[in-house]
């Protein structure tokens, strides 16, 4: 069998902008996108005996990504009417550019699934990518992969047990791959740059990036035992999972001394661990005539450390990595009050006054520096848990659903940059110290400081939040109002989209939503609270079905 999928996307931003008393500008940006896959795939099934079912699967794919770019723009355009449609007659070429970016995936597997009487499971994989991201001997991977399944309901010991409708109990071993990094990143790149040639300006090119022709696959393996359950008649159903993770050789940025010229490159550079349980319930707590409640939970905690970096097990405090924690962690000084006015010989010793800051003298050497910093935490929760119930009565409907995380530390910077305590500018109604006010919150706002000393210590918090998602209720008319109106059904419904948030931060700090990326993503880093995210929003919406 064969299978193949192609896109093709085009954009164009075109620009053209005439300033008062000034030369008509304009400009063209064009990007061009084309990617496919191509699969052949070959199956093979068969029953033997009545009892033995085997299938086996070959698969053969590659996937390709152009990505093409051309820009242009222009100054002194001679006629506002020709816009961007002629910009060679313009005076003045200010930005000319193409660009191309391209990548190629290339994958073979094979899997073979095996069962007993759908009783005793068993399926094996092996895989090999080879992705033209890595450098010429790194370029394939090997990943393979084993599972078991035992269908212990179907055991004769178990088939009696009226009680139990399933019970299986599962477990796997497998490795996938990772090769989430930019294009050419193991070859050592040139930039574009300008000098003087004796007394005359001339363009060159000087080395712009440090290329890593050993970068190979990040490899995850991972081990895992779960069990499948359905006890009285589908009354209680769920799953419960065990996993352990380990992920050798990761892509990272390894940061450098800038003073070399560059501020880094991608390396493989150590190992991580991430082991939890996931696990999931659902019940039919009554199930009464019309009346239904049925409830969904799903729990989740999960354990992340660093086993190894590039040096082995030796902290890497420059980057920011530690043995032991999380790969994102918050080490800074950590606040411990605010000087208070009986304190001030010993904020006088450590060069602070009173109504500022107090910070933790970690190491105890009687002055802060940079060797006072510490692991104040992590964006990664103790353990998250959601929760839905269901109601219905005759025509009505009723569902709500609840969500927490606990046990994460949060970065605001909403506290940074609307929190300088100068004065000058818009504040955050904070509890800061006073000499009337005696406060270890929020330190004495000084119009002569921009920020406070240490000022980022302030910034932490703890992110626990409890939160009702949405609240929906619905009416369903009768089939015979229905059918009076022409219509098979008519459904009346309301929605309410987070009313409820509850969490320290939010209340007591002035926070805004405190629900985090636990690593960075969409320009905000991991754990971080940034004042270019929207502030949670409570939204209800009232509508009705009509069903002809």
């Amino acid at each position: 069998m064969h299978h193949g999928v192609a896109q093709v996307a085009k954009q164009m931003h075109l620009l053209f902008f005439v300033g008062r008393g000034g030369n008509a500008v304009g400009g063209v940006n064009e990007s061009f996108s084309f990617n496919y896959t191509l699969e052949n795939i070959l199956n093979y099934s068969r029953k033997f005996n009545d009892v033995h079912n085997l299938n086996v699967t070959g698969l053969q794919s590659i996937q390709q990504d152009k990505f093409e770019t051309t820009n242009i723009s222009v100054n002194g355009i001679p006629a506002e009417t020709q816009s961007y449609n002629r910009l060679g007659d313009a005076s003045q070429i200010t930005g000319a550019n193409t660009n191309l970016t391209e990548w190629t995936l290339l994958s073979y597997m094979g899997r073979v699934n095996y069962d007993y009487k759908e009783k005793y499971l068993l399926t094996a994989t092996v895989r090999m990518d080879g992705s033209s991201r890595f450098g010429a001997n790194t370029k394939f991977g090997i990943f393979p992969s084993v599972a078991f399944g035992w269908n212990i309901s179907e055991e004769p010991f178990i088939k009696d047990v009226a009680a139990i409708d399933q019970l299986k109990l599962r477990a796997s071993w497998g490795a996938i791959g990772n090769q989430a990094i930019n294009p050419y990143q193991t070859q050592s790149l040139l930039g574009r740059t300008a000098y003087a040639w004796d007394n005359t300006a001339a363009y060159g090119y000087r080395p712009n990036t440090i290329g890593n022709p050993d970068l190979r696959w990040e490899t995850s393996t991972t081990k895992n035992i779960g069990l499948d359950f359905s006890f009285l008649r589908g009354r209680i159903s769920g799953t419960a999972e065990y996993y352990v993770t380990n992920t050798t050789d990761l892509l990272a940025p390894q940061p450098l001394p800038t003073s070399i010229g560059f501020g880094g490159f991608t390396t493989n550079i150590g190992e991580t661990q991430n082991s939890g349980i996931e696990l999931t319930l659902n019940t039919v707590n009554v199930d009464r005539g019309d009346f239904q409640w049925t409830s969904d939970l799903i729990f989740t905690k999960n354990k992340e450390e660093i086993v190894s970096l590039a040096n082995g097990k030796v902290d890497d405090i420059g980057a920011g990595r530690f043995i032991g924690q999380p790969l994102s962690v918050f080490f800074d000084y950590k606040k411990i009050g605010i000087w208070q006015t009986s304190e001030r010989d010993q904020a006088l010793a450590f060069g602070d006054r009173v109504g500022q800051i107090k910070v933790q003298d970690f190491n105890n050497d009687g002055k802060i520096n940079a060797d006072d910093r510490q692991i104040l935490g992590s964006a990664v929760p103790s353990f998250a848990a959601g929760l839905t119930n269901r109601f219905s009565y005759k025509g009505f409907d009723l569902s709500i659903f609840i969500f927490t995380r606990v046990g994460q530390l949060i970065r605001s910077r909403f506290h940074d940059n609307v929190n300088q305590l100068a004065g000058r500018y818009n504040n955050l109604s904070l509890n800061y110290w006073t000499p009337n006010n005696p406060t270890n919150e929020f330190p004495q706002p000084v119009v002569t400081q921009e920020f406070p000393k240490n000022g980022s210590s302030l910034t932490y918090f703890d992110g626990t939040f409890f939160k009702i998602r949405n609240i929906n209720i619905g009416y369903n008319l009768s089939d015979k109002v229905a059918k009076k109106l022409k219509m098979e059904s008519i459904r009346v419904f309301a929605s309410i989209q987070q009313p409820l948030i509850l969490a320290e931060y939010r209340q007591k700090y002035k926070g805004i939503d405190p629900e985090t990326f636990v690593d960075g993503e969409q320009g905000v880093g991991g754990g971080e609270v940034n004042t270019n995210i929207s502030p949670a929003t409570s939204i209800t919406t009232f509508g009705v079905n009509l069903k002809f």
